[in-house]
């Protein structure tokens, strides 16, 4: 069956909604583009800070969808400088207020289609 991308643009100015489906023991590399993502797998939401190397897959299979914003556009919303999260996936939670963290998790997870919320 293989692994499964699929890209499209979002609603947000020069952002991306992606999905990505891995097959169980396989890893799927994730290439430094330079740009941050709002990552969604497992009911849990992570943010990714801009690769400055190639990174080993999060995990081992599943399913992912997320947001790829545009160079420099994610420090704003989220409120934090790209350089803090450099090559790193840190929980939305360790960034944000707890409420606001949870209503768009509830919201996420309660998606028939997690890229399209």
């Amino acid at each position: 069956m293989g692994d499964s991308y699929t890209e499209r643009a979002s609603r947000l100015d020069g952002a991306k909604v992606w999905t990505l489906s891995v097959e169980p023991g396989t890893a799927h590399p994730v290439l430094p583009d330079g740009c941050m993502d709002l990552l969604w797998s497992g009911e849990r939401l992570l943010v990714a800070g801009p690769d400055t190397h190639t990174a080993p897959a999060t995990g081992t299979g599943g399913s992912w969808a997320g947001i790829r914003f545009a160079p420099g556009a994610a420090p704003a919303l989220l409120g934090v400088p790209a350089h803090e999260l450099r090559d790193l996936r840190v929980p939305l939670a360790a960034l944000w207020p707890g409420a606001p963290v949870r209503r768009l998790t509830e919201r996420v997870a309660e998606a028939a289609d997690p890229a399209a919320a």
